[in-house]
């Protein structure tokens, strides 16, 4: 398992069976059930159970870089800036 963490791309089959099962974990962590809770669910309800507990994952990992920001500020104010519109192809 440590071998697959470490690996930056999936290249075996095994892979495949490793990245479902992390995902599975994920979504049995977030809302908090069992495993076997998630592979009993239907694969529409796993996608869209997997979509939010992503989504809801990635915005905590935002408040924590922005609380990690704030404490390293020692209380000055910090101004987020949005870059992403540098990823629209309309230029």
């Amino acid at each position: 398992m440590q071998q697959y963490i470490e690996k930056s791309r999936i290249e075996t089959p095994e892979d495949i069976e490793y990245q479902l099962q992390g995902l599975a974990y994920r979504v049995a962590k977030h809302y908090g059930i069992s495993l076997l809770e998630v592979y009993s669910m239907s694969p529409a309800l796993f996608r869209q159970s997997l979509a939010w507990a992503l989504v809801v994952e990635e915005e905590q990992q935002e408040q924590a870089k922005v609380q990690k920001q704030k404490a390293k500020s020692k209380g000055n104010e910090t101004v987020r800036l949005d870059y992403t519109f540098l990823d629209k192809e309309d230029f």
